[in-house]
Parts: structure tokens; sequence; C-alpha cells
């Protein structure tokens, strides 16, 4: 009897041991690893810190009376005595044409600017003093330059510009060595109430290009770096409207547009306005050249300012006589609330 007592504990000892050595195995092996989680080519996979703080307190005022922003790529406003940032040579704007496009921003008496194709500083200090003559002011302005680009993103405010995580380097998404051409404008406007919206501002690869197929997949890629980018903006802020305006050098129905529509996740995931101007008609570039009408302008909307916009909040395209003269798109406005 006690020799079976005695096999019997040293086989407890035996299977304990192994239990033990098996659990370390599995320790080594998954430890600081994520089973079961497919990431797509170039890919980043985001985890969130446990104990981060929103950037933005949750206290944020919901929707109230209607703000009107109003985007709008002004064709190539570049003016004379202003550095070029790339090797091409830019040809100032007439001032004909610069008129038109303080004209045509007036008419929509905007009290937010998202601006693209305007050439920098200087070019954004001449449309400034041009639409003050017409009795708009904007004290809160930013232009996003990036080294070898003539073209660049700028924001014009009544409001106050609180914050600004503009990145003018961005790099693509599975690229090392590449950037998104124009970078991604990012700022939070805040109003009296408290209110505060975020505007982001993006300018995709154009279409004009020797390889049409290269340019689409940069199209595509450049979509992508921003839907990754704005998933984590929008889960350090869930609380945040946010507007997403650009030309995107594609219509709805176009890959890129589809990556932001689907979002990286359903929280950023976003909506596409759809504006008309006086006639009915949706469209905001038109190529003399093809005959051709595109849907290329366009704005997004995160869920939280969808749900505070409504059914209420309009949207639409300016089309009065002067846009035929400022620039080759034609501008989008929406209220925000």
């Amino acid at each position: 009897m006690r020799m079976l007592r005695a096999l019997g504990q040293r086989s407890d000892c035996v299977l304990i041991m192994l239990v033990l050595v098996l659990s370390a195995l599995l320790i080594l092996h998954y430890g600081g690893t994520t089973p079961g989680v497919n990431v797509e080519p170039g890919q980043v996979l985001y985890h969130e810190p446990e104990e981060t703080e929103p950037e933005l307190s949750d206290d944020i005022p919901k929707a109230g009376p209607p703000v009107r922003f109003l985007m709008y790529n002004v064709q190539n406003y570049f003016v004379p005595g202003e550095k070029s940032r790339s090797r091409y040579v830019s040809r100032s704007k007439s001032v004909k044409s610069r008129n038109a496009v303080a004209e045509v921003i007036a008419s929509a008496a905007p009290e937010i600017v998202g601006l693209i194709e305007i050439g920098g500083e200087k070019a954004l200090a001449d449309l400034s003093e041009r639409l003050a003559e017409h009795g708009l002011n904007y004290p809160y302005s930013y232009v996003l330059e990036r080294r070898g680009e003539d073209r660049a993103l700028a924001i014009l405010s009544v409001h106050p510009i609180v914050q600004n995580d503009s990145v003018a380097d961005m790099a693509l998404q599975g690229q090392k060595n590449r950037k998104m051409l124009r970078g991604i404008l990012d700022v939070t406007v805040e109003l009296k109430d408290g209110r505060r919206f975020c505007i982001i501002g993006a300018h995709l690869k154009s279409r004009v290009a020797t390889d049409a197929g290269a340019a689409e997949h940069l199209r595509s890629r450049e979509a992508r770096t921003l839907a990754v980018y704005l998933n984590e903006k929008m889960k350090r802020n869930p609380a945040l409207p946010v507007l997403v305006y650009g030309d995107w050098n594609d219509g709805p129905s176009d890959l890129s547009l589809g990556v932001l529509t689907r979002g990286i996740s359903k929280k950023s995931a976003l909506t596409r306005l759809q504006p008309l101007d006086t006639r009915g008609h949706g469209w905001t570039i038109y190529y003399e050249e093809g005959k051709e009408y595109f849907v290329f302008d366009q704005i997004f909307v995160n869920n939280e300012l969808r749900r505070r916009r409504g059914r209420r909040s309009n949207c639409g395209i300016v089309d009065c006589p002067a846009t035929a003269i400022g620039s080759d798109h034609r501008p989008v406005w929406c209220e925000l609330r």
C-alpha cells in the first residue's frame, strides 16, 4: 500500500510539472501577439492605449444654429512674388480670375472656407484682401504647404482655430518612401457657444498623367492612407463632428471614394453629401476637351456630424455667373450644426 501511495504522489508531481511546462510554452508562443487577425497588404494595425484620454472633451455642445462651410478648388491661385516649392514654373492667376474667385465665395457668405489649389501664404493673403472688399473678413487662417508641390490646401475661418493637426509629409500606407502629394489638412474650429468642428481637407492625385493606371492606384493608396488616419482620429475623439472635403479626382462610384465611405471601421465610415445647383445638376467640374462633366469635389461627414445635421441641414453647389471665370471647378457648400 505504501508503495502504491508513493507511486501516486510521484505521478501527481509529474502531471503538475507537465502542466507548468505547457503553460510556459503557450505564454512564450502567444505573448505580445494578437492571434486570428488578418492584415491586408500595406495596412497598419492600431492598438488603442489602455488609458488614452480623448484629445477633446466629450462635453461638446450638441447641434445648434447652422454654420455654413464652403469648399472650393480655386484652380492654381498663384500670385506674383510667391516662392515656388517645386521645379515647375507657376503662372500667376489673372486679376480677373482672382476677383471672380472672391465674388463666388462672397455669394455664398460662408463662415468657414476650405480651399484647394491655393499657392501659399501670399496667395491666401491676396484672396483674403479681395474677400474683405466684399465685406467678408476671416481673422483665422492656415495654409498647408508641402515641399515639392506648389498647390496647397488652406482654411479661412470666422471662428478660432483651436487645434491644428495637419500633416504635410504624410507617408503612404504600405510605402516607406512615398508621401501623399498634398498632405492632410486637419484643423478644429470652435464657435462662441462651445461647439467644435474638425475640418479635414485633401487633394488626391490628378487624372492628368502619362500613366492613368498608376495615377488611379496612387489615388486609391492616398484614400486608404486618409481612411486609416481618420479611423485613428475618430477613436481618439468619438464625440467630435468631422467634415472631410476634397478634390478627389474620382467620382462617387470609384474605388478611392469607396474606401472613404466604408472606413476602416464602422465608427470611421463617412457619409457623402449630395448637393445640387439651382438647376438640379450635381457636377462640379467640366472638361472642355472631352465635353465631360464630373463630380470630383465632394464633402463627407462622419456619423456624429451626420446625426447633428439631421434632415434640416442644407447643401448645394454655387453656380453664379462668376464661377465660369474664377475656376474650372464649382464650389460646394453645406451647413454644419
